[in-house]
């Protein structure tokens, strides 16, 4: 069985669809992070904030100074520089990994599913022999060019793909989304003064054919893009679902990247092509690199194990997953959920009883304020920070309250904390958090 399995998995296979999917990741992350540095959004989102809300085993990654700060994005523009270029390949790409992944673990408030992704992608590059053609790495040979790999390098990032797609299309299964059209019927009337289909956003209709076609296009446009009969058609219709969100959701570079990751379905002839016509045409060796053993095949199916098994981690908690947030990021759940809350923090000095009122714009952004107002980890976190924070202006132990109030997809506002507890007190885990209220109603 493992034998037929190696068998195909090694078997040969185009360099150029390594190179094609090495020079366009690397592309997408030079100009997003151009883009991000040109916004002045280093100063926005890490330098003014007085708090970085942290993830949870990931404390130590908290923002860090200025100059280090700078310095991480400098070293992103150059490592992905190094893997368009395919210029010391194997280096660039880690480099490339760490720094990116570093940057999304400075605050959990900026948290986004397409950021885990492209950190995904830029972790199967670095084991990929993505430099075996039209690399600086071949043309100075560092390394001998070969126009064959095995097949396991491109089953790797089909494969991620299709998870990303299929388990946003089963997360969109679920009442809100397709019986109550829930949060589309929110979002879609917000941009009914566009030009020609302003109109049709405001009716109901229009979100529920959003929604349920959603669902469907998520959990089978992966068949429909390796089926070669109906491949361009699918790639169409990626480029025109992902043009449309992109016009009417503030989901940043995601729709490109999506773009790009469908083009990976197409033919190796294409790549080969494309990459010719702009390296011209060389002579490498024909022989294979990189063949999956016994062992690094264990290794690539713990990596699969985990992305098919950990998106589903929601169900070991009690409760509605899309209230507590307990377990749902990393679970490709995309654009499910509208929720809004306001939290009202006290502070109770331990020994004589005074309570005073946390203004918290005084400690966060308006976009940290909003993100944290709804999710219990980062409720948790803010409490922890103020506790510290009013110790050291001489409050001896402080007691930490939350009067939290959310409203998710439209429904009324619902207590979210326990108000009674101290969350100076409590301490972040993978547990359930059981200070968290119950949403009262039928998602229980």
């Amino acid at each position: 069985m493992m034998s037929t399995i190696l068998t195909f998995l090694n078997k040969p296979s185009s360099a150029y669809t390594l190179a094609y999917y090495r020079i366009g990741l690397g592309t997408l992350i030079l100009v997003s992070t151009l883009r991000f540095i040109y916004l002045g959004w280093i100063d926005m989102q890490y330098l003014q904030p007085a708090f970085h809300f942290p993830y949870y085993g990931f404390e130590y990654c908290s923002a860090p100074p200025a100059p280090i700060i700078y310095a991480v994005f400098g070293l992103l523009c150059l490592s992905s520089t190094g893997v368009i270029l395919g210029y010391r390949f194997r280096l660039m790409s880690i480099l490339t990994f760490i720094c990116f992944t570093y940057i999304e673990l400075w605050d959990i408030s900026f948290y986004l599913n397409h950021y885990y992704a492209v950190s995904l992608f830029c972790l199967i590059l670095c084991f990929l022999p993505a430099n075996s053609i039209a690399s600086l790495d071949g043309k100075q040979a560092r390394i001998n060019e070969t126009k064959i790999v095995p097949y396991w390098t491109h089953c790797i990032i089909l494969l991620q793909i299709g998870i990303i797609y299929v388990f946003a299309g089963i997360a969109k299964i679920n009442t809100d989304w397709l019986i109550d059209a829930m949060p589309l019927k929110i979002w879609l009337p917000a941009h009914s003064t566009i030009p020609i289909i302003g109109p049709l956003l405001s009716l109901d209709i229009t979100a529920y054919i959003f929604s349920w076609f959603g669902m469907l296009y998520d959990m089978f446009i992966i068949l429909f893009l390796i089926n070669k009969s109906t491949r361009i058609l699918a790639i169409v219709t990626v480029i025109v679902f992902h043009a449309l969100t992109g016009l009417l959701f503030q989901i940043g570079v995601f729709p490109i990247v999506m773009m790009f990751m469908a083009t990976m379905f197409f033919d190796s002839a294409i790549h080969e092509s494309i990459l010719t016509r702009l390296f011209g045409y060389p002579t490498p060796s024909s022989k294979s690199t990189k063949e999956l053993s016994s062992y690094s095949l264990f290794i690539f199916s713990l990596y699969v194990f985990f992305q098919l098994f950990f998106p589903f981690r929601y169900l070991l908690y009690p409760g509605n997953h899309q209230w507590t947030e307990e377990g749902y990021r990393f679970g490709w759940r995309v654009m499910l959920t509208e929720k809004s809350g306001n939290a009202q923090f006290t502070i109770k000095d331990r020994n004589t009883g005074k309570i005073g009122y946390v203004n918290n714009a005084e400690w966060l952004t308006l976009h940290q304020e909003k993100q944290m107002s709804y999710q219990p980890d980062m409720i948790l976190a803010f409490a922890h920070f103020l506790h510290d924070q009013y110790q050291l202006q001489g409050i001896n132990d402080p007691i930490v309250h939350v009067d939290c109030w959310v409203t998710m997809n439209g429904r009324p506002s619902a207590r979210l904390i326990n108000p009674t507890v101290d969350l100076s007190r409590v301490q972040d885990g993978w547990y359930h958090k059981d200070w968290i209220a119950l949403y009262p109603g039928a998602i229980q």
